[in-house]
């Protein structure tokens, strides 16, 4: 098949978001196929978002971000009718107590200047704020990156996408509840100590709804 020849040859000459690939002759002596050929691959791999056909300029690989990681994840459940809340946050938790046991060990002072900023910016919203959960979001986001694992990022910010997508926000339905906003401190202090053990522990507590008090 003409599209994953391609694709194993766009990973292979090390392009990079926004690389132009070669011409549709030269793919076509390439693989030794015709230019409808290689246009019918082109479009099956734009439609996987991998290539971006740009008008008057070629066609060029894609940026691909956590959202369409997160569209793929969510496709992949619902055709199974497997969209059940509790099996995602189960695999959120894993992913999180691996991402700041790891960000405990690893963070740079630039990342933990995010996890700070982030923590400061929970701490300062109203009360009234609507968008509560996308700055906590983005706590559990700066943990994640802190981490240094892309692919354990890409994952939690992408289940964190789908289980909001049905109409799940997880540990942050509770708002910025006192227990709620000293998890998140505890967590941000492991870190600024680069205490894996504190850090898994607040991290942990804060995931268990158990742990958590209403508002």
């Amino acid at each position: 098949m003409v599209s994953a020849g391609l694709s194993d040859a766009i990973k292979e000459a090390g392009l990079g978001p926004g690389d132009k690939i070669p011409s549709e002759r030269e793919l076509g002596e390439q693989f030794g196929v015709s230019r409808p050929v290689v246009r019918e691959a082109i479009r099956h791999l734009a439609a996987k978002g991998i290539l971006e056909v740009r008008t008057g300029s070629g066609v060029r690989v894609a940026s691909i971000g956590h959202e369409a990681i997160s569209e793929s994840i969510e496709l992949y459940l619902t055709q199974r009718d497997a969209l059940d809340p509790d099996k995602i946050n189960e695999v959120l938790t894993s992913l999180e107590l691996r991402a700041v046991e790891l960000a405990a060990t690893l963070a740079t002072e630039d990342d933990l200047e995010r996890v700070l900023a982030s923590r400061d910016a929970l701490v300062d919203l109203p009360d009234e704020a609507g968008n509560w959960v996308a700055v906590a979001e983005e706590f559990h986001s700066a943990i994640a990156r802190a981490g240094g694992n892309e692919i354990i990022s890409a994952l939690i910010n992408s289940l964190t996408d789908v289980r909001r997508g049905i109409g799940q926000t997880g540990v942050h339905d509770q708002r910025q509840s006192g227990a709620v906003m000293e998890q998140h401190r505890r967590i941000a202090d492991a870190l600024s100590r680069h205490d894996a053990d504190a850090a898994v522990a607040a991290m942990t507590d804060h995931l268990d709804p158990s742990a958590r008090t209403s508002s």
